[in-house]
Parts: C-alpha cells; sequence; structure tokens
C-alpha cells in the first residue's frame, strides 16, 4: 500500500464529508499545502496523523488502507450537480433525528413509487 493510494483514499472521504483541504487541515492541525501534499501521496503519512484523519471523517483506519477500486480511482473528483444535490441531503439526514430521518425515508419511497405508477 502506497502513499498515493492511501492519500487519495483521504481526498475521497474528505470530499464525501463536504470539506475542503483547508477545513479539513484546520480539523486536524497541519496546514493546507501539507495535507495536499498527504493526498498526493508526496509526504509520508504518519500512524497518529491518519487516526486524526480518520477521527475527523468518522472513517475507520483500514478504509485508508484498502486499494481504490478502477471505478473510483477514474472518477472525476469534481461532483455534478445532481451528486451535490445527493450530498447535501445526505448532509442534512446526518442531522436528523432517526423519528426524522426515518419520515424522509418513508417520504422518497412514497414519491419513488407514486412515480413508477405514473411512468409504468
Amino acid at each position: 500500500m502506497g502513499y498515493k493510494s492511501i492519500g487519495r483514499r483521504i481526498q475521497m472521504a474528505r470530499e464525501e464529508a463536504g470539506l475542503s483541504q483547508e477545513q479539513l487541515a484546520a480539523k486536524i492541525g497541519c496546514s493546507q499545502s501539507a495535507l495536499s501534499n498527504y493526498e498526493q501521496g508526496k509526504r509520508r503519512l504518519y500512524l497518529a496523523q491518519l487516526e486524526k484523519i480518520a477521527e475527523v471523517l468518522h472513517k475507520p483506519i483500514d478504509y485508508f488502507l484498502q486499494p481504490v477500486e478502477e471505478k473510483d480511482a477514474g472518477r472525476n473528483t469534481a461532483y455534478t450537480d445532481v451528486d451535490t444535490d445527493i450530498q447535501a441531503v445526505l448532509d442534512a439526514l446526518r442531522k436528523l433525528s432517526p423519528a426524522s430521518r426515518k419520515l424522509v425515508v418513508d417520504f422518497i419511497l412514497w414519491m419513488k413509487e407514486r412515480e413508477e405508477k405514473h411512468n409504468g
């Protein structure tokens, strides 16, 4: 497992969390340029630093040690408008109570069923 693969995983997790390099760097106590070098595999990353990154990004350590799948490696890191909308919904869902989350899921399933009836 090389630093580039670990760095790509850090970038993927950071983008999934909706954080900029500057925001994540501030949360883990390093400079934006240092984080950029970690993500590009240009700088050695120690276990203590990886543990802090994993904690902030709510990922287990082993997430960063797994190889990047081809479909993820070739993915453009810029979100499409749809991806951005979905990410915003997921971020909002994480902040809701379990009961509110269930209501949202029930509504989405109801909408899906309704569209399938109208389109099918």
